[in-house]
C-alpha cells in the first residue's frame, strides 16, 4: 500500500475515533460560543495528526527490523508519545489509553507504581501478544504448537497479574477513617455558565450569585462540615480586593468554623516593564494586568487568604499556547468566555490549614488529567486532593463523565482521597481505592457531604512520577535509531556489492 493511501486511511480512522470520544469538546451541543467551537474544531483536526506520529515510528521500525520487532516495540512507542503529549502548552492527554480502565478497579491498582501510562502499556502489550498469536495461526501454526502455547500462556499470565497484585493489597487499610478525618461539603450550584458570566457583569448580579452560595453554605451547617467547596469561578470577582463581600462571607463561615474553597478570577497588575507580552492593557492607560483562573482558601480565625493560580490551561479554549511569543494574535481572540487568554500561574501552591492540621492540593478542571503534575503536589505534602471544575460548557455529554472518571486514577496513583466539585456535575468523593463513595447527577442543584481521611504515606508513583514512561521513551529512541542504523548498514552493503559487480 502506498504511503499516501496509508496516511489517509490512518488519519480517517483516528479522526473517527477522536470525533466519537471528543465530539463535545467545542461546546457544539449548546452552540453558544463561536470561539469555543473554533478551538474544538482545531483540536479535532490536530488530534489525529498526533496519533500518526507513533504510527510513523512504528512504520520505520517495521520496515528495517521486521514486523515482529515492530510489534514488540509498539507498546513502548505508543506510550512514549502519550507521555510526550502531556508536556508543553499544546498538551491534551485526554485520550490516554489507560484512562479507559477506570471502571476496572481490580485491574488498575498497580497504577500506584506505574501511573496511568503503566495501564496503557499493559493494554498495548496484551494486544501485541494477541496479534502475534493470530499471526502464528494465519501462518499455519496449530493452536497446540509450542509457539501458540507460549503466547497464550503469556497473554493469560499478563492478563491476571493485576489481579494478583490487587489480592496483596489491604483495601480496608487504604480507605479507613479515624478520628482525624475531615467532613467536607460539596456545593453544586448548576448555573448556566454563559448566564453566570453575563449576570456577573454588574455588582447586583455578583451579589445575587454570592448570596446564593451563602444560602447553600447555611444548609451544610447541619452536617457539621469543616470545609465547604465551591466550583470553578464560583465567585465572579477578585474577592480579596472587595472587603465588604469578603467580610460578609467570613461572617457566615466564622461562627460554625467552616473553611471555604472556591474558584474566582484573580487579577494581578504589573509594574512598568515587568508585564509579560501576553498581558492585557487597561484601555486609555499604560497599565497592564493578567486575570488568572484561581482558587482561594479562607479559614476561620485567620485573615490569611491562600491563593492558587491555574498552571495548566486548555490550549486555545483558555489560552493561546506560547502566547508570549505571539502577542499580536491575542487581542483578536480575547473574550470573556471563549479564548479568554487567562494568565498562566507559576506558583505550585499547597494549601495549609493549621486548625485542621492538614495540607492539601486544589486544582482547576483540566489540570486533574495530568498524572505527574498532580503527583508533584502530593510529593510536596498534599494529604488529600480537591478538584474544582465547570464542565457545563459542554452540555449533557460524555465529556463531564469522562472527566469525573479520570479522577479515579489520581486517587489510586497517590492513594489519596479526592473531593471533586463541579458546577453542573458530576461532583464526587473518591477514596484511595478508586471507589466513588458519593456522587451527584448531571445538571441538578444539590450538595453532598462526606468524611475524608488525610493521608501522608507516599506511593512509588508519588515519589518517582512517570519513571516507567521515561524508560519506555529511552527504549523507543534506541529502537528507532537501531532501525535507522540497520537501514544505513543495508545501504552500505548494497553499495559495496554494486561496486564489486561493476
Amino acid at each position: 500500500m502506498r504511503v499516501g493511501m496509508r496516511f489517509r486511511l490512518l488519519y480517517g480512522a483516528f479522526s473517527l475515533a477522536s470525533l466519537f470520544t471528543l465530539y463535545w469538546v467545542g461546546g457544539f451541543t449548546s452552540a453558544k460560543d463561536p470561539y469555543l467551537m473554533m478551538a474544538g474544531v482545531l483540536l479535532l483536526i490536530w488530534q489525529p495528526f498526533y496519533f500518526l506520529l507513533p504510527m510513523g515510528v512504528y512504520a520505520v521500525v517495521k520496515k528495517n527490523l521486521g514486523r515482529t520487532a515492530a510489534l514488540l516495540a509498539f507498546p513502548c512507542i505508543w506510550v512514549t508519545f502519550e507521555w510526550l503529549y502531556a508536556l508543553g502548552e499544546f498538551s491534551f492527554p485526554w485520550l490516554t489509553l489507560g484512562n479507559t480502565q477506570t471502571y476496572q478497579l481490580v485491574k488498575i491498582q498497580f497504577a500506584e507504581i506505574t501511573g496511568v501510562y503503566g495501564i496503557s502499556f499493559w493494554l498495548l502489550t496484551l494486544n501485541m501478544i494477541a496479534v502475534l498469536l493470530i499471526d502464528s495461526w494465519r501462518s499455519g501454526e496449530s493452536i497446540v504448537a509450542r509457539k501458540s502455547i507460549v503466547l497464550t500462556g503469556a497473554f493469560l499470565l499478563l492478563y491476571m497479574l493485576p489481579n494478583v497484585y490487587t489480592m496483596g493489597l489491604n483495601q480496608n487499610k487504604l480507605v479507613a477513617i479515624d478520628a482525624s478525618s475531615i467532613r467536607v461539603g460539596i456545593i453544586q450550584p448548576n448555573l448556566d455558565p454563559w448566564e453566570k458570566w453575563e449576570g456577573g457583569r454588574t455588582q447586583a448580579g455578583r451579589d445575587a450569585q454570592t448570596e446564593r452560595y451563602i444560602q447553600k453554605i447555611r444548609e451544610l451547617k447541619q452536617d457539621s462540615v469543616a470545609i465547604a467547596v465551591l466550583p470553578e469561578t464560583a465567585i465572579l470577582f477578585n474577592l480579596p480586593t472587595h472587603p465588604e463581600q469578603l467580610m460578609k462571607l467570613r461572617g457566615e463561615l466564622e461562627p460554625d468554623g467552616i473553611s471555604l474553597i472556591s474558584g474566582f478570577p484573580d487579577t494581578k497588575y504589573y509594574r512598568r516593564g515587568e508585564s509579560p507580552g501576553s498581558s492585557a492593557m487597561i484601555q486609555g492607560t499604560d497599565v497592564r494586568y493578567d486575570v488568572f483562573n484561581a482558587i482561594l482558601y479562607l479559614q476561620p480565625g485567620s485573615d490569611l487568604i491562600q491563593i492558587y493560580d491555574k498552571m495548566r490551561l486548555v490550549p486555545f479554549a483558555e489560552r493561546l499556547p506560547y502566547a508570549e511569543a505571539v502577542p499580536f494574535l491575542i487581542e483578536p481572540l480575547r473574550w470573556n468566555v471563549g479564548i479568554s487568554n487567562w494568565g498562566m500561574g507559576k506558583d505550585s501552591t499547597i494549601f495549609a490549614d493549621g486548625r485542621l492540621r492538614t495540607k492539601f492540593l486544589s486544582m482547576i478542571c483540566y489540570e486533574s488529567i495530568f498524572p505527574e503534575f498532580v503527583a508533584s503536589f502530593v510529593h510536596r505534602g498534599a494529604e488529600f486532593l480537591v478538584f474544582i471544575t465547570n464542565d457545563s460548557w459542554w452540555g449533557n455529554t460524555s465529556g463531564a463523565r469522562q472527566h469525573n472518571q479520570y479522577a479515579v486514577l489520581r486517587a489510586i496513583e497517590n492513594r489519596r482521597w479526592v473531593v471533586r466539585c463541579a458546577n453542573g456535575g458530576i461532583s464526587s468523593v473518591i477514596n484511595p481505592w478508586g471507589t466513588m463513595i458519593a456522587r451527584t447527577e448531571m445538571y441538578v442543584e444539590t450538595s453532598i457531604t462526606a468524611a475524608i481521611q488525610p493521608r501522608t504515606i507516599k506511593t512509588f508513583y508519588t515519589e518517582h512520577g512517570d519513571l516507567l514512561a521515561r524508560i519506555l521513551a529511552l527504549v523507543t529512541v534506541v529502537t528507532f535509531f537501531s532501525a535507522h542504523g540497520r537501514k544505513l548498514m543495508n545501504a552500505i552493503v548494497k553499495k559495496n556489492l554494486e561496486g564489486r559487480e561493476s
